[in-house]
């Protein structure tokens, strides 16, 4: 019988969760039809690369300033409230990318988008870590990562073909679409203050930066800030990278494809093993990975061996970020979730903001310089997580001490 209820309190596909992933995966889903082509539009209607440059860096500023904002608000009116304002907002934000044919309107509008982004993963993810047990945040978070990555795998590619065959317009309109649809579900959600079971949750918010800022949390925004410098690199460069190599846009949309693919059905397993065998070898594992194949980016083979690389990023992607996520929820205390969730964010807006700086800068020496500093970065800072004492900023297994007092 005790089993038994253990077994239920640890449920973590709950009707919450489930609701979570439809409404991220349909939501990036959306999205992902115009990742590959924001660079490639700008330049289309005559942005200069500095104007392309100033797209990606006008959205990560907006970002970065707008998410301690928003992580303060979904603490004090409700994760769910927040995300479904910032899904709806996004609607309107991708039709407006129809008509605007000057590069400027193009820098303001990605600033726009930058606000808006800012309401809605963190927002999700603030909600599965109020829900999911506190022994299964790994996987629970890992499972809404492989969702968010079902719209990097399938967006791209049918965005590409799209824009390849009758142009740009279709993305645009099918991404707001599907983000209309994603708003309408937000209203499936359950009430705020109200968990699965119909028990009443009471959350009391701290002060404005009580818990934000504890050495553990000061880890993962670090590691958090690295990885995204890669991704930075990664969305200012990537498209023109592979462009400038022969690639068509179709191959373009694959690459993200064969990345998304890894992580949808390894994000999920590895949140369970870093859930119940712990943190700190797979954020390890993780980070020599990433720096790995972003050195192998710079030495530019062939088109097929890129796509396996993307792969491979897309393998290494799956272990490091179940794993960040679940050290993120070990170490968050309750009532500062939404601003947790909003730092970690913005310290990985800032990560990507320099990433594309610098990806913009060094493209013009030469195209693989970008990749091959970053990934040094990553391998460098390996020697972060071998620092003495660091290991003790990990938070011991609960799990299995929970199981076998359930079995004694």
């Amino acid at each position: 019988m005790q089993q038994t209820t253990e077994k239920k309190r640890e449920a973590v596909y709950t009707p919450t969760l489930l609701l979570l992933i439809l409404i991220v995966g349909i939501s990036y889903l959306g999205l992902g039809f115009i990742i590959p082509l924001r660079a490639l539009y700008g330049r289309n209607i005559g942005a200069t690369s500095i104007e392309i440059g100033l797209m990606t860096s006008s959205f990560l500023i907006a970002g970065f300033f707008a998410f301690p904002a928003v992580g303060w608000l979904a603490d004090r009116f409700s994760y769910r409230r927040i995300l479904w304002i910032g899904l709806l907002a996004h609607v309107f934000l991708m039709l407006a990318y129809i008509p605007v044919q000057n590069p400027v309107l193009l820098i303001a509008l990605r600033a726009l988008e930058g606000i808006e982004s800012a309401s809605v993963l963190p927002s999700a993810r603030a909600l599965v870590n109020a829900t999911a047990p506190r022994t299964r945040q790994g996987e629970a978070l890992g499972v809404l990562s492989a969702s968010q990555a079902v719209g990097i795998l399938i967006g791209p590619v049918v965005g590409s073909f799209l824009a390849n065959q009758v142009g740009y317009t279709p993305s645009f309109l099918l991404a707001g679409a599907l983000l209309g649809l994603g708003t309408c579900t937000c209203i499936f959600l359950p009430s705020p203050g109200k968990r699965d079971d119909g028990a009443t949750v009471t959350i009391t918010p701290h002060l404005a930066i009580q818990g934000l800022f504890t050495r553990p949390l000061l880890l993962v925004y670090t590691i958090q800030l690295i990885l995204q410098t890669t991704q930075g690199v990664v969305t200012a460069i990537w498209s023109l990278y592979m462009l400038d190599l022969g690639a068509s846009l179709p191959v373009i949309g694959l690459s993200y494809t064969v990345f998304a693919v890894p992580i949808i059905l390894l994000t999920p397993i590895s949140g369970r093993l870093t859930d119940r065998y712990g943190r700190y070898w797979m954020i390890t594992l993780g980070m020599l990975l990433f720096g790995t194949i972003f050195c192998l980016y710079s030495l530019h083979f062939s088109i097929i061996w890129l796509l396996f690389l993307s792969t491979m990023e897309g393998v290494s992607s799956a272990i490091i970020r179940s794993a960040i996520d679940g050290l993120l929820a070990d170490v968050t205390q309750p009532g500062v979730k939404g601003k947790v969730q909003a730092n970690f964010s913005a310290s990985g807006t800032l990560g990507s903001f320099l990433g594309a700086t610098l990806a913009g800068i060094l493209y013009t020496f030469a195209p693989g310089v970008p990749f091959l500093v970053v990934g040094l970065l990553c391998l460098c800072t390996l020697c972060i997580l071998f620092l003495p004492g660091i290991v003790r900023l990990f938070p011991i297994n609960t799990r299995v001490s929970s199981e076998k007092m359930t079995t004694v």
